[in-house]
């Protein structure tokens, strides 16, 4: 009977403990930011954010910035922010020695005519929206930028994954490491996290767009089949509803 108990009680700790410090996967809509920590919607330093219908989007609209393309003083702005859904959990921070991965689901019209313009967006990190790494807005050490190739020819299976709309469009899933862009990875602290997006590159007409971003430590890839389990379809109202998968990851 002894041990019986321990057996059960032994694979139960086991259990907890797996569950506890098991890799962790955050996904987010660009268009979950706050509005009153973001530029949203209002002109800075000749570009704009706005939120578009889109053709392959997740949840039917992206966001993006048209402007100037002077990203070589505008430094980052404007800028959205976003409060991540899920807190981080104790022992998956990047203190603990867990190394986070930045993935976006872009669309990139520009990048079906050259590989080098109108593609990159700047990307920063916070556990309370005020000291932010990297510490400079607009610094260039985290970042989503070139792909590297004209697509679809830019997608290499490994930091850069089609999306389920294929060849038919420049969606594609992109690394904040692809290509040698960023050389620093997101620093997440456990509990809650922010996360600013600025514009960089931008167009009039081809400036590119986010939809998804997905946040992981197991080292895997994101997919638009994985996105059900954690973020949900618009429901008519045009909020999100909860899925069992954001459920048991918010446990």
């Amino acid at each position: 009977m002894k041990k019986t108990l321990f057996i059960i009680v032994f694979a139960l700790f086991s259990i907890a403990w797996v569950f506890l410090y098991a890799d962790q996967v955050i996904y987010v809509e660009s268009s979950s930011f706050d509005k009153s920590l973001s530029q949203f919607g209002v002109e800075v330093k000749g570009n704009k954010w706005v939120e578009t219908v889109e053709k392959g989007a997740i949840n039917g609209t992206a966001l993006g910035g048209p402007g100037d393309n002077n990203h070589s003083a505008d430094g980052g702005e404007p800028y959205i922010v976003i409060k991540l859904p899920v807190k981080v959990k104790a022992g998956e921070s990047t203190a603990d020695k867990k190394v986070w991965a930045a993935w976006a689901r872009l669309y990139e019209p520009q990048a079906i005519i050259d590989a080098t313009n109108y593609n990159s967006f700047f990307l920063r990190t916070s556990a309370d929206a005020k000291n932010w790494t990297p510490a400079t807005r607009g610094d260039t050490s985290l970042r989503w930028n070139d792909p590297g190739a004209m697509f679809p020819d830019s997608i290499n299976g490994v930091d850069i994954l089609f999306t389920d709309v294929g060849k038919a469009m420049p969606w594609f899933w992109e690394k904040h490491s692809a290509n040698g862009q960023s050389t620093i990875d997101p620093v997440l602290a456990v509990g809650d996290n922010y996360i600013e997006i600025g514009i960089r590159e931008s167009d009039p007409v081809n400036y590119p767009r986010i939809d998804v971003i997905c946040l992981r430590n197991d080292g895997k890839q994101p997919s638009d089949k994985e996105v059900p389990q954690y973020l949900s379809p618009v429901s008519p109202g045009g909020k999100l509803t909860w899925t069992w998968g954001r459920v048991k990851s918010l446990r």
